[in-house]
């Protein structure tokens, strides 16, 4: 994966992270699904902190991004389950996080490894 590639990646996942802030703005305000005003408002500040980190990719942002995965795998995931196992809709929002997120670390630590192999030589 070349450097233009890579950053048009990067791009596009804070773009939905913006987007995913977006959602939880509009949590606040609208009853989007069953979560609380204050857990809307925690992760309009995780999201807005995703899309920093997915933009500039601070050496920190690679262990943020690692609780927020597993957080979200137990979150989402659990999310998924419930729906099938009570015959709901399919949550795509959740199926999306619990593909995405981990595609998405993955790529984080292949550019903080590729960074870090650079700053060393």
């Amino acid at each position: 994966m070349n450097r233009k590639q890579k950053e048009t990646i990067f791009n596009t996942l804070a773009v939905l992270s913006a987007i995913a802030a977006l959602y939880h703005i509009a949590g606040i305000f609208y009853k989007v699904n069953d979560s609380p005003v204050w857990r809307h408002s925690l992760f309009i500040f995780i999201n807005l902190i995703c899309t920093y980190g997915l933009l500039k990719r601070p050496a920190w942002f690679v262990w943020f991004f690692l609780l927020l995965l597993l957080q979200q795998l137990y979150s989402h995931g659990s999310d998924i389950i419930r729906s099938w196992k009570n015959d709901h809709p399919i949550d795509w929002i959740s199926i999306v996080v619990v593909i995405l997120m981990p595609l998405a670390f993955i790529l984080l630590l292949k550019d903080r490894t590729s960074v870090s192999r650079k700053s060393d030589v």
